[in-house]
């Protein structure tokens, strides 16, 4: 290749062999050449409604809004096999093998491109039981005496408890000295109340349904306080393929 090009590309000794300055510039015009083929490549492949298609979320948001919904997406796009995939953490898409995540934050990475799906707003839940025991329906005031739960990274930078004292300070309200039971997923902080444990700071998008249903109540009514955070989804620049296109498009169809 050397006498083809008319360029010495490697520095060769009696151990090792190295690039040139040369060599290293010719290296990484390959290196884009390939990376564009490649794309290229996985354009073609995906331009049908079908194959697969992996999906990252929050564990919170699969598990309470979700997953429940995902039967339609499958009647919709029986061609599509989906994976779903959960963690607290921002994941490298490309690394990972991820097509589009899913995440409740407040700045998405401007090195991906990114699509708003809804606001959120936050309302402390209780079991019907729980409220009675506690003498909490309309009365804000006893919350002192009940056990918080809350998520401790609900956000990006969040001190463990910023979901209890922003609402506690909208409301002029006196929280417990204890900060209660913190998790770190907002669903866990859920279960724990429907099982009695306390009262749990809930998103409205996860917890409506048990709202709905009667196994959790609001207790204080329409107190609630809107997040500066909100959902979006996140993909690769670039990568307009018509699944992905149409999972998010069914997203925006559950909002």
């Amino acid at each position: 290749m050397e006498e083809e090009l008319g360029i010495q590309l490697f520095v060769r000794s009696h151990r090792k062999v190295e690039l040139t300055r040369e060599g290293k510039r010719v290296y990484w015009a390959l290196k884009a050449s390939l990376d564009g083929l490649n794309q290229e490549i996985l354009d073609i492949k995906n331009q049908e409604l079908s194959g697969s298609l992996t999906v990252y979320s929050r564990p919170s948001i699969a598990q309470c809004w979700l997953v429940p919904a995902l039967g339609d997406f499958s009647r919709r796009y029986p061609a599509i096999s989906l994976t779903v995939l959960t963690g607290n953490d921002n994941v490298n898409l490309q690394r990972a093998g991820i097509d589009l995540a899913i995440y409740f934050d407040d700045a998405p990475s401007s090195q991906l491109s990114h699509h708003f799906l809804m606001d959120e707003a936050i309302v402390p839940v209780c079991t019907p039981y729980y409220a009675r025991q506690l003498q909490l329906t309309s009365n804000p005031a006893s919350l002192r005496h009940c056990t918080l739960l809350h998520d401790r990274q609900a956000w990006s930078n969040d001190s463990g408890t910023d979901e209890w004292f922003s609402w506690a300070q909208q409301f002029g309200i006196e929280l417990p000295q204890s900060s209660g039971i913190g998790f770190d997923r907002s669903d866990l902080a859920v279960i724990a109340a429907m099982n009695h444990v306390g009262v749990a700071m809930g998103r409205k998008r996860l917890v409506q349904k048990r709202l709905e249903s009667g196994e959790l109540i609001a207790p204080f009514g329409d107190m609630t306080l809107k997040c500066h955070q909100h959902y979006y989804v996140t993909t690769l620049p670039g990568r307009q393929w018509p699944k992905i296109d149409a999972f998010i498009e069914w997203l925006h169809s559950l909002t």
